[in-house]
């Protein structure tokens, strides 16, 4: 594929490579495609403004920002008939009811109202000693902080990774929304009505594990409305 390079006057207009590394030049304030040279001097230049003039560089971090969001922010011709993305923008021609704003999440499932789901988490041992590992699986949250009726439940609260060994939790989510009528099954698990939600509601839990990670994992699952990509079929008849 063939792909035409801007040219610049200045410094980082000098290639002696190929333009792989995408970075911010400090000459013509904007984000461009860079060779090794380039964009490690501009990394470097960057450094030094931040110790020398701390107000200049400030401003150029505002600069990278601006140059960022007007450079890679990706036009809804350019998303995928049908696939689902994280951002929190919805444009005229979109439902913004099934659009599902997802913010610091470690895994994402979606799901629907009534459903019950598994989400795996494998939990590795880069060291050579056996960890002894404990599990603890918070509430569902908006990200308001509005508790949400949503059961969580582990596999496992307490496992031994051996040396250089792995180990997969599963954990199981029923979706409750907590609508009139709802029902549940011999299982126990409730089925409601998912007719009745109207937009994407996305709800939050951390899993701490003791004796393997700094932070815990943010869980989020996205509960889309029922008319949100459903596969449509057309009825033909003879005597349209």
């Amino acid at each position: 594929m063939n792909t035409q390079q801007n040219r610049y006057s200045g410094p980082c207009a000098e290639t002696k490579g190929p333009e792989v590394f995408y970075g911010y030049c400090h000459d013509t304030r904007r984000m461009r495609m860079m060779d090794y040279n380039d964009y490690v001097g501009n990394i470097q230049k960057g450094y030094t403004n931040l110790y020398q003039s701390p107000t200049s560089a400030l401003q150029q971090m505002v600069d990278m920002a601006q140059a960022a969001s007007t450079t890679a922010t990706p036009t809804p011709t350019q998303q995928q008939p049908g696939k689902r993305h994280h951002g929190c923008r919805c444009h005229e021609e979109d439902d913004c009811g099934c659009e599902c704003c997802i913010r610091c999440a470690d895994t994402v499932e979606y799901a629907r109202c009534g459903e019950t789901r598994k989400i795996l988490i494998t939990f590795d041992n880069d060291s050579r000693r056996e960890r002894q590992v404990t599990l603890e699986f918070g509430s569902f949250l908006t990200d308001s902080g509005q508790q949400l009726p949503w059961k969580g439940s582990l596999s496992d609260t307490t496992f031994t990774l051996p040396p250089c060994g792995e180990k997969t939790v599963a954990i199981t989510v029923a979706i409750d929304c907590g609508q009139s009528g709802d029902t549940t099954d011999a299982t126990g698990v409730v089925r409601g009505n998912a007719a009745a939600l109207d937009s994407c509601k996305v709800g939050y839990a951390t899993l701490k594990a003791d004796g393997c990670l700094i932070r815990p994992i943010v869980v989020a699952v996205a509960v889309l409305p029922d008319r949100c990509g459903a596969h449509r079929v057309g009825c033909l008849c003879g005597c349209c």
